[in-house]
């Protein structure tokens, strides 16, 4: 019996446990699946608006001298006098004197050639009463001669006559001979004294020019200011002796100022070939109120260090009495061109360089667009919007088609 026993209660104790097992497992709690609720994102959108704008280029520049010379003496001598407003930062107006060179030696130049002239035309008078003389004396030997021709004509009739002798011949030969030599020694005379009246009237000519050339060399002992301008770098003062080319000073064109900004190449292909003559506003020194400028120019050659093209601007209204001078550093605000039919967004509308989201009963729709341009922080885009359209504007970890949105 007792064999038995422990041969089959080891069977009993684990059928119990089986069982107790079995009924903790029949006897848990039922869990009932759930399904998560879908989030919402807060986000913020903006009304998309159709428009047609011309946004302005925002730019910085510098003011430049437009026209600058380098002002230096064409006579050599010292100076004797210094103008008021010849100094360093002088205001200058235009024929404003600047500086004046001893005029001595120039002056007596021009007395020295007064005095060669008077004495060529002097000169030149005795050689015309001397061709005049020759002349009037042709006509008596022409006269000779003719009446020695006839006196020939004549002994030659009575010597064939027998009247005449072969010596009275002969003498009247020899007379009208020398008076034709006379006649010829006379014209050559004559031919003289009019090639001695063309030199000296040449003489007279190249000392006229000489007077000339004194008198303008005189005339240049003063320099006088060519434009209002502003002096700098001097390097003058009275009693220095000037050679011929000596820089004395430079001098910028007051009313002739330029701002010259940087603009890049896509900024300046979109500016067009007819961008001369547009008008952009200048800020200098915290002023409120632009000065104007007109554009001019680009420069003669793309820079390739930075990749665009340097522009020049004509500045109006600025003159002597103006504070502004070159190298100040300013504000430039340039139209651009002008785009029609385009929506103006912030640059976080935009998705994969393409895509914007708007909000359709609180859902993503993405709509494929255009870029124009961009305005700073702005986009300017074409296409796959409409008026109206409510634009997602806050960038989402999770964008996408179908996301669900609520807005303030």
């Amino acid at each position: 019996m007792r064999p038995a026993m422990k041969i089959v209660l080891p069977f009993v104790v684990l059928a119990l446990a089986a069982y107790g097992a079995f009924s903790l497992w029949k006897s848990r709690p039922q869990t009932v699946r759930q399904t998560p609720p879908e989030k919402t994102w807060m986000v913020e959108s903006v009304r998309a608006k159709l428009i047609d704008v011309q946004p302005d280029l925002r730019l910085f520049g510098e003011v430049v001298a437009g026209r600058k010379v380098e002002l230096r003496p064409l006579v050599a001598g010292q100076i004797v006098k210094v103008g008021e407003n010849f100094r360093e930062g002088g205001v200058v107006a235009k024929g404003e004197l600047l500086i004046a060179i001893d005029p001595f030696d120039y002056q007596a130049d021009i007395d020295e050639r007064l005095a060669q002239r008077a004495e060529a035309r002097a000169r030149l008078r005795q050689i015309r009463a001397e061709y005049e003389g020759e002349k009037a004396l042709l006509l008596h030997d022409k006269a000779q001669v003719a009446i020695r021709r006839r006196d020939v004509e004549r002994r030659q009739k009575l010597r064939g006559s027998g009247a005449s002798s072969v010596k009275t011949l002969d003498d009247a030969r020899l007379a009208l001979s020398q008076n034709e030599q006379r006649l010829t020694d006379r014209e050559r005379s004559i031919e003289i004294w009019k090639s001695k009246l063309d030199q000296q009237n040449s003489a007279i000519v190249r000392l006229e020019i000489a007077l000339r050339r004194a008198r303008h060399d005189l005339g240049r002992t003063r320099l006088l200011a060519p434009f209002d301008g502003f002096v700098l770098n001097v390097e003058a003062e009275f009693g220095k002796r000037l050679g011929v080319g000596d820089r004395v000073a430079r001098l910028i064109d007051a009313n002739r100022l330029e701002v010259r900004f940087h603009i890049g190449n896509a900024q300046f292909a979109r500016l067009g070939s007819d961008f001369a003559g547009r008008v952009a506003g200048i800020y200098w020194d915290g002023a409120t109120r632009p000065l104007e400028a007109v554009l001019k120019r680009a420069g003669g050659e793309i820079e390739t260090a930075s990749g665009g093209v340097s522009m020049y601007a004509v500045l109006r209204g600025v003159g002597a009495d103006s504070r502004l001078r070159p190298g100040a550093f300013v504000r430039v605000e340039l139209p651009g061109p002008r785009y029609n039919g385009v929506f103006r967004l912030p640059d976080s509308a935009l998705h994969d360089g393409d895509t914007v989201y708007i909000i359709v009963d609180n859902r993503l729709v993405p709509r494929k667009t255009r870029i124009v341009t961009w305005l700073g922080s702005d986009i300017l885009v074409q296409g796959g919007l409409k008026a109206g359209d409510d634009v997602l504007i806050t960038r989402l970890p999770e964008v996408g088609p179908g996301v669900l949105v609520s807005t303030p």
